[in-house]
Parts: C-alpha cells; structure tokens; sequence
C-alpha cells in the first residue's frame, strides 16, 4: 500500500523520507567536519612555527617540549575537537529533521494513539484517597511502545519519540487539570471499573502530546552557529598566539 489510514503516507514511505533527510544532514556534518574542523585544524597546526614560536623553529626535542608547555598546543586540542562537534551536530540535526518528516506524516495518528495508551491507563489507575497514584509508576515507555507499533513499527526512534513524550508532558498539572474539570461538572474523580472512556481526558493528552511532538521535531540552526562562533574566536586566538 501506498498509504494507510486517512490518506496518510505509508510507515515504509515515511521511514524512506526520514532516512533520506537523517543521512543528509549526517552527511552535511560529516563535510563541516572535514572541511571546517580538519582545514581549520591543520592550518593552525602549519602557522604553529611562526615567528610566535621560536622554540618550536628550533627544531627537535626543544620544538617538542616548547610546543607541549605552551598555550598554542590547548588551542590545537580545542580546534581538533571541532571536527567531532561538527559531526555530532550533523547527527542532532539529522534526528531533528527525521522526526520532522515522521511527525508531518504521522503526528496526528501518534498523538491520538498515544494520548488513548496513556488515557487507558490513567484511567485504570489506583486511587488513594480519591487521589490518583504516581503516573510514571503505571505509565511504561515499553508497554506504550508496543501499543504504538501498529502506527509506527517498532525499534529505538519509536521508543525515543515516547520517552522524550513522557518526559517533557506535564502529568501531574495534566491530571489535576483532569480532576478539577470533572469536579465542576459534578462527576466523581475516577471512573467506575468498565466506564465509559473519558473524550476529555483523551482531547486534553492528544493535544498536549502533538504540542510536544511538533516541539521535538522543530530542527534548530542555534547550536550550529554557537559552534562557528566559537571556532572562529578560537581560531582567531591561535593564530594571535602564533604570530
């Protein structure tokens, strides 16, 4: 099939798409990498015997240990640590942008079947004292993984997309908002066993839930240009030191 339910793009579709945008932006680090972090690198290492480092002209053992006693050598450490920074940024990004397309295609039905697990079990939780107990007690990233599987498959960037979930939704406010609105309109606090499912509570988590998914799948250029900025002082600082 082409696509699933409502029109919506295949999960072998939507997993192409998100592969494809993962290994560009992958590959977009791996060339800052090379290009910015190793060119920066080597060209302060080739600017090291200048005219700011007469011991390391001299030659030998004394360019050894003038080289290794000096500020210089911190600053080809940091610079060289610049090609992993731009590496793991193009990872970050490649995440950030696969959770975008994932999200584009099947936000809606995740955040629907999602916010149903979660509802199902809230509602099937304990109460003490007309309180409901701990919710991360009874609310399991496996057992919700699982529940996901028929929307998303199963594997590691499922399991990640309900962790980040439950981890950033704010279920404590999310239940005593919960609580407090079927008060009002004179119903008890917890659903009797085999009651009718609560649409609130369901509107109130999908809602909440596509919030969060459309946070995590909102690709941010900040840290890209911290990193440039930084590289490029840290740059400027070598070769001030080198001169």
């Amino acid at each position: 099939m082409s696509s699933g339910p409502a029109g919506q793009p295949s999960l072998m579709r939507t997993g192409a798409k998100a592969g494809a945008a993962f290994i560009g932006s992958v590959v977009k680090g791996g060339l800052l990498s090379l290009i910015l972090g190793g060119g920066a690198f080597f060209y302060y290492l080739s600017q090291l015997h200048g005219p700011g480092n007469a011991g390391a002209r001299a030659g030998g053992a004394g360019a050894a240990l003038a080289l290794l006693t000096s500020p210089p050598l911190l600053v080809a450490v940091l610079l060289f640590l610049f090609v992993v920074v731009y590496a793991m940024l193009g990872v970050q990004q490649g995440r950030a942008k696969a959770m975008q397309h994932l999200v584009a295609a099947r936000g809606e039905a995740v955040s629907e079947r999602l916010g149903g697990a979660i509802a199902g079990r809230i509602e099937a939780m304990p109460r003490t004292h007309g309180t409901l107990q701990r919710a991360a007690d009874w609310l399991s990233v496996d057992a919700l993984s699982k529940q996901l599987a028929p929307v998303l498959g199963e594997g590691k960037a499922v399991r990640a997309v309900v962790g980040f979930v439950l981890n950033r939704l704010p279920l404590s406010d999310m239940l005593a908002e919960w609580q407090q609105g079927r008060a009002e309109h004179g119903e008890p606090a917890a659903a009797e066993e085999g009651a009718a499912q609560d649409p609130t509570l369901r509107a109130l988590l999908t809602r909440r839930i596509n919030e969060t998914l459309q946070e995590m799948a909102e690709p941010s250029s900040k840290p890209l240009y911290i990193a440039l900025g930084a590289h490029a002082v840290l740059l400027g600082v070598g070769l001030w030191l080198v001169r």
